[in-house]
Formats: C-alpha cells, structure tokens, sequence
C-alpha cells in the first residue's frame, strides 16, 4: 500500500470513529470502535451486504481480493438463500471503509458487547452513516470486538 493510500485509509477509519463515539440521542454509547480489514490481503475497501429480513447480519466483501467476512456475530445469522441487499451510498457508489462500533454494559463486572453499529463511510464521496446495528442479548460476547 501506498503512502496516500495508506493515509486515506488511516483519515476513514478516524472519521468513522469520531461518527460512531459521537453521542446520538436514543442510543447506547458507543465505548469501542474497531475498523475493518481484510483478514486475507490488509484491504480496507469493502462491498457491504446485508439481510433483509434479519438486523444483525453484515457481510463485507474486500474490494481487492474477494474474501467474505462477518462483522461481530452475523456469520451465526447470515443466509445465502435469504434476501440480501448490497448498500449504496445516496451518491450510487457501492464501496466503502466500514468500522464496527460496540456499546458495552456499564456494570463493569464484563466486557459483554450490548449492542452493534456498523459505519460506512463512501470511498467516492466520503459520506458516513450507520447502516446497520442490532443488540446482542447473550454472554459473554466480549470476543465479538475482534469480529470486525
């Protein structure tokens, strides 16, 4: 990777993180972000998909090299032969930098993931959003921090 590449990466995932730890009226606080790379080739640029019918299932395919990986828990959920949609942004672009951000429980007995928000930001025009995020009702899901 490039050195402005390397940069326009390290510029995503930092405006991805300051979106996801803003504070968001109705919404759990979010206390860790972790930025997606592909395990395979170090890509940073992805084609995201997610079901339909079910919150919680995010699959993002690395633009460079084709590899599948699961954000958090959705490879436990995700269904090929369910309805899938590919996010676009509102400029019609369909690749992006992508970052998980996790809200934690606050009993400070656990490091139990509470709940999911997965950013985007568009590699055409920049723009960032949430475009999906789900509860997770179980423990211990700590190790879903490293499922990015």
């Amino acid at each position: 990777m490039t050195g402005s590449a390397a940069m326009a990466h390290e510029t995503a995932y930092e405006e991805l993180s300051e979106f996801l730890l803003l504070p968001e009226e109705d919404a759990h606080p979010v206390h860790e972000v972790r930025g997606c790379v592909c395990r395979q080739c170090g890509g940073r640029s992805f084609k995201v998909a997610v079901m339909a019918e079910d919150e919680g299932s995010v699959r993002r395919t690395c633009v460079s090299c084709g590899t599948h990986g699961f954000i958090a828990d959705s490879a436990e959920f995700w269904d090929d032969d369910e309805e899938i949609e590919v996010c676009a942004c509102t400029c019609g672009h369909e690749e992006f930098a992508a970052a998980a951000g996790f809200s934690l429980y606050e009993d400070g007995e656990s490091d139990d993931v509470r709940w999911v928000y997965v950013a985007l930001r568009c590699e055409s025009c920049q723009e960032i959003g949430v475009y999906e995020d789900w509860k997770i009702g179980y423990g211990p899901s700590g190790l879903l921090l490293d499922q990015v």
